[in-house]
């Protein structure tokens, strides 16, 4: 699926609908007038609309989001999700609140009486959705066990305020009503088939700890040992999460070795509690893998490549190198690596032992004092770039590294002329 044509429909679809429950609630505002309360109700009625066409979307977007990573991007969907969560809170909270103040009425709005069992379920929805958003804000320090039975609740969240709206709401017997509801019903099972799908054939994968390489004092490679073959495109990243001193949230990593190496290889930099643990592992310790995830691959078998890294980005560019070579793939690549010394420099061994012609590199130091053989002295800037790329028309980019170094680049590369579309970027999101 192409990915502007996927965006087009989404947003179709959540205008289409927005339209639709303004229409039916506020037409009759022309025949019938309007008066304050009347108005506080009919935006109670459309917040809880849209509230629950907003909850749907962040329930299907999540459970199908190993599906559509290959289309937008894990790390674009993950951003989606939590930016679309703060929206949809406000509509959520913005529906009872309207009822509350066009009526009146707190306790009905507040405390579930079941007598009317419609708007109880509401009531209940409200505080479940309440309990899913902190669960979602704190899931560092929430166990992953403990989130399967919260996501749990998420489907309980969805099927109440189903039954909520289409049983109180006075909207609901619209046939475009009725048709996005069903749209939305159908989203949600697809999504609870794929994910479940998904956990069962992914449980049987198991990774265990071969080895612990130290590239340089703060960054090492965590070379795991898989009981089957993971298939990746190198330049792809896993989630990995590690089951032992309440280490509950899951951490992104690029995966540094190619695909034919029998040892699934994350190349990680020192910078917290879980790296640090992580760098402790012992052999046959078990770390939990989840992916591959991520777009940050090759898909332009014509132009020249630029690779421009800083610190432990190379890895999604070592991945890619060590797969051309296996390949023998002669496509042109320029690696522009920037690191503070030479002595930071990841996988330099890896790197000056690939002789083939297609392949240039230079490291840039930013702290070290002169220029020597393949190094230079300064940043990966406008007058860098164009010293060693010399046609930027017919050369695609890809940048990893520290977010000051993407940004700079970036605005190098356009301002030397470089289009949006030859530039990818790896986004470090978590």
């Amino acid at each position: 699926m192409d990915k502007e044509i996927a965006r087009y429909i989404f947003l179709f679809f959540i205008v289409f609908s927005c339209l639709v429950f303004a229409y039916v609630v506020f037409s009759p505002f022309i025949s019938q007038g309007i008066s304050t309360n009347l108005l506080l109700h009919s935006i109670g009625k459309i917040t809880g609309l849209i509230g629950f066409l907003f909850l749907s979307i962040l329930i299907i977007s999540g459970d199908t989001a190993r599906f559509f990573d290959r289309v937008f991007g894990m790390d674009k969907i993950i951003k989606f999700q939590r930016k679309f969560a703060l929206i949809t809170s406000i509509f959520v909270i913005a529906h009872p609140l309207f009822f509350m103040l066009s009526s009146g009425n707190y306790f009905n709005y507040l405390i579930p009486n079941f007598a009317v069992l419609p708007l109880a379920l509401g009531v209940i929805s409200l505080y479940l959705y309440v309990i899913v958003m902190v669960s979602s804000a704190l899931y560092k320090r929430i166990s992953y066990n403990v989130w399967q039975y919260i996501h749990i609740l998420i489907y309980i969240l969805f099927f109440f305020s189903l039954y909520h709206a289409w049983n109180i709401g006075s909207d609901t017997g619209n046939i475009f009503v009725k048709s996005i509801f069903g749209i939305l019903l159908v989203g949600i099972i697809i999504g609870v088939i794929y994910r479940t799908y998904y956990k069962v054939r992914h449980r049987k994968f198991k990774c265990y700890i071969k080895e612990i390489k130290w590239e340089t004092p703060e960054v090492f490679t965590l070379k795991l040992r898989p009981n089957k073959r993971l298939h990746f495109k190198p330049g792809q990243f896993c989630f990995l999460r590690i089951n032992k001193d309440k280490l509950y949230a899951r951490h992104p990593f690029t995966i540094s070795s190619s695909p034919e190496e029998n040892t699934l290889d994350f190349t990680i930099k020192i910078t917290g509690r879980f790296t640090k643990i992580a760098s402790q592992l012992k052999e046959g310790e078990e770390v939990i893998v989840d992916g591959p995830f991520g777009i940050f691959t090759i898909k332009n078998n014509v132009k020249n490549l630029v690779f421009i890294a800083g610190g432990v980005g190379i890895t999604p560019f070592i991945s890619i190198l060590k797969d051309y070579v296996h390949k023998n793939k002669t496509q042109n690549i320029l690696l522009l690596y920037g690191s503070k010394t030479k002595t930071n420099i990841i996988f330099e061994n890896e790197l000056d032992n690939i002789k083939e012609a297609w392949f240039k590199k230079v490291y840039i130091l930013s702290n070290d004092e002169a220029s020597f053989g393949m190094c230079e002295r300064g940043y990966i800037d406008v007058a860098m770039l164009k010293k060693y790329v010399h046609d930027v028309r017919n050369n695609q980019f890809y940048i990893c590294g520290p977010e000051t170094m993407k940004d700079c680049v970036k605005k190098a590369l356009i301002h030397l002329g470089v289009r949006k579309e030859n530039i990818m970027i790896e986004d470090f999101f978590w």
